[in-house]
């Protein structure tokens, strides 16, 4: 797990860091960036502020729920197009649009 930041709290961070491990094993040959990237994506995206809000503190951002499953989906798709092999989700919404993505795009 390259330290990895949900969506708008160091994800910027965590993109370079993934990009560049996977070219260094790619580039320079080293065994120890070839191993799998974990992204423990639910624990950091469900401890956001966007996430775990109440609907009554910021009604303008729509229902907690959907706004949390949404918060975990996209931070999940951009350290997936960063390399992450392996992503750690915790709402099953979550996971089914993940899934589903992936899908569309194997064809």
């Amino acid at each position: 797990d390259p330290t990895t930041g949900a969506l708008g709290y160091g994800l910027e961070y965590t993109y370079s860091v993934m990009e560049r491990l996977k070219i260094a094993a790619l580039f320079q040959d080293d065994a120890m960036t070839q191993m799998p990237l974990l992204a423990n994506i639910g624990f950091q995206a469900w401890k956001t502020k966007e996430a775990k809000s109440p609907e009554e503190e910021y009604p303008e951002w729509g229902d907690a729920e959907k706004r949390g499953i949404m918060w975990e989906t996209v931070t999940a798709v951009a350290l997936l197009m960063a390399g992450a092999d392996i992503l750690v989700l915790r709402h099953p919404e979550s996971i089914r649009l993940v899934k589903r993505l992936i899908a569309d795009l194997s064809g």
